[in-house]
């Protein structure tokens, strides 16, 4: 069968046509469900986790010890300017990321584990809401995997930064840790020409934000990669009308989770002295958050190995600024997440822009690495 007529090809284009946001991949578990029970695998067992993913068992042996391959599930709110015949008929959403690679890579790789029946216990989890708000955490927290000993997580992700044939990790942390956060000040209004009558939130909010820049460089080392954006502020009602409120949406990123817990413990200390100094109310939220990823040295050198065995070029890679919630998965169990190169000399744009669109070719190679990751474990 030609590769471009494979069912994994097939519904990598059928996702591709229906992105969906987090948590709301109802179509896009519809169509994973057709594809995978048309598999006719007896050894399969589909469970539902959250409203949207699905956990696969596929059983070989009575033992409790499994291997997990996971793939997300959804899309961005981006609109598609490729020239794909199968490009988004969702108005303004798109697989920006690839997920609809991933998706068909795993896809594609039980439909392996189904013809060649190997003697191993593996999971396949199509993941929901990797972009956000997260599904990672609240699958871990279902308790959908508590019944299984998982002794090693894998999972891949597209990048063009990297050629077509190869692949790209490293051991240790991959991924940063991002966390979101808002900040707000309640004081009182008044007429700009009686400042004194009110209570400002802008000056203290300006001051936050110096602050906060001004200090990070006293509590982090510069060994430690990390960044920080306040992104979004908003305040007061009128130019002439001293503002009682004011907001401050931003995020940050560290590479090591102890860079965390300074910034955290800065900024609550920041919020509370500068609101008291002026006598308004201070109020700190973290939203969203995602641990860093980290990988485990012994599966990377089993990623060496599966590379080779694949016909695929290894390269070390550089840690990224970048999050990904399998960091839940790798703090949890013994993890490996690697880039699986796509680039080519007419595909060489980034994650996250509307001409993203990996070539199809990328496909079984995703799927021949992942198998070969999955039979280097002894059983």
């Amino acid at each position: 069968m030609n590769n471009n007529d494979s069912l994994p090809v097939r519904l990598r284009h059928t996702l591709h046509m229906y992105p969906e946001s987090g948590h709301e991949e109802f179509k896009t578990k519809e169509i994973l469900l057709d594809f995978i029970k048309g598999l006719n695998c007896d050894r399969l067992k589909i469970y539902e986790v959250l409203k949207t993913g699905l956990l696969v068992e596929y059983t070989a042996k009575t033992t409790r010890s499994h291997v997990l391959f996971r793939a997300d599930m959804d899309a961005l709110p981006i609109t598609e300017e490729t020239s794909a015949e199968f490009a988004s008929r969702y108005p303004g959403w798109m697989h920006a990321c690839g997920h609809d690679v991933h998706m068909a890579v795993l896809f594609g790789l039980m439909q392996k584990v189904c013809e060649t029946l190997p003697d191993r216990n593996v999971l396949f989890l199509f993941q929901p809401a990797e972009e956000g708000p997260g599904g990672a955490r609240p699958i871990l927290e279902s308790g959908a995997l508590d019944r299984y000993e998982i002794k090693a997580a894998f999972a891949l992700h597209v990048n063009a930064e990297y050629n077509l044939g190869t692949v790209a990790s490293r051991e240790g942390v991959i991924f940063a840790s991002p966390t979101e956060f808002e900040v707000r000040f309640k004081g009182k209004s008044s007429h700009g020409s009686t400042p004194h009558r009110g209570k400002d939130t802008i000056l203290p909010a300006a001051q936050f934000i110096q602050a906060l820049y001004s200090s990070l460089p006293m509590i982090l080392s510069r060994e430690n990669p990390h960044v920080l954006t306040v992104g979004k502020i908003s305040g007061g009602h009128r130019k002439n009308i001293i503002a009682d409120f004011t907001t401050l949406e931003g995020t940050y990123r560290v590479m090591e989770m102890a860079d965390k817990d300074k910034i955290d413990r800065l900024m609550s200390r920041l919020v509370k002295e500068i609101a008291g100094f002026w006598g308004i109310e201070g109020e700190l939220n973290f939203m969203a958050h995602y641990p860093t990823t980290v990988n485990s040295g012994e599966l990377l050198g089993k990623l060496k190995k599966a590379a080779e065995t694949s016909g695929l070029q290894f390269l070390k890679c550089d840690p990224k600024l970048t999050g990904e919630d399998f960091g839940f998965f790798s703090h949890r169990y013994p993890s490996l997440l690697y880039w699986l190169g796509c680039g080519t000399d007419t595909m060489r744009y980034d994650l996250h822009t509307p001409e993203f669109l990996p070539p199809d070719d990328v496909i079984e190679k995703g799927i021949t690495c992942m198998y070969n990751l999955l039979m280097s474990d002894e059983g």
